[in-house]
């Protein structure tokens, strides 16, 4: 619930968050993109988390609101026929600290729920890697999350030191290292 609470009460600005750190590593980014010019990805929707429902948020709020404006103008977003992680912009949070953003993208053919995976997201400095995230393991479980449509986005959080924060700052297309490990999730029949 912690995080139900800390994704209530960011105040997230969208505006221009297309350009930050991608978290699709540039083979899959390639890949996208000879995809998109043989044929055009559809866009994906917004979907509102299961904890966000249950306190009775809905797609008229206004921050559901600038992610589905987002996903609009981006239908680019996500990986075909899989489970994908899009970074948007560091938030914020109330209770102090910050947190990076993420949309949940599911374009497979069927439901998702329950998702498990590391996410790595770092700078390589050419003396090593400076991390902004480290394998956080990330729970986007049904109690949470619910289950994810097929073409549907969902948001979610994960806390950053102020050390990540500024590494954030450093990130490039040329210097970004990103991974998505260990990943794991239930598909709906």
């Amino acid at each position: 619930m912690k995080r139900t609470a800390m994704f209530l009460t960011l105040t997230v600005l969208l505006a221009g968050c297309g350009d930050q750190a991608d978290s699709d590593q540039p083979e899959v980014k390639e890949e996208q993109e000879a995809v998109s010019q043989e044929q055009e990805m559809e866009p994906v929707e917004i979907q509102v988390l299961k904890a966000d429902e249950e306190n009775g948020v809905t797609l008229e709020n206004g921050m559901y609101q600038q992610l589905s404006a987002f996903l609009e103008s981006n239908p680019e977003v996500g990986v075909p026929d899989d489970f994908g992680v899009h970074p948007l912009t560091l938030a914020n949070q109330t209770e102090g600290g910050q947190a990076m953003f993420f949309l949940g993208v599911n374009r497979l053919e069927k439901p998702i729920k329950n998702i498990t995976f590391d996410y790595t997201l770092g700078v390589d400095t050419g003396n090593g890697i400076a991390y902004v995230l480290e394998k956080e393991r990330v729970e986007l479980l049904e109690p949470f999350a619910g289950t994810i449509q097929p073409g549907h986005a969902i948001p979610f959080t994960v806390p950053v030191t102020p050390e990540g924060a500024e590494v954030l700052g450093s990130i490039t297309e040329e210097n970004k290292v990103v991974k998505l490990e260990n990943a794991n999730f239930e598909l709906e029949n």
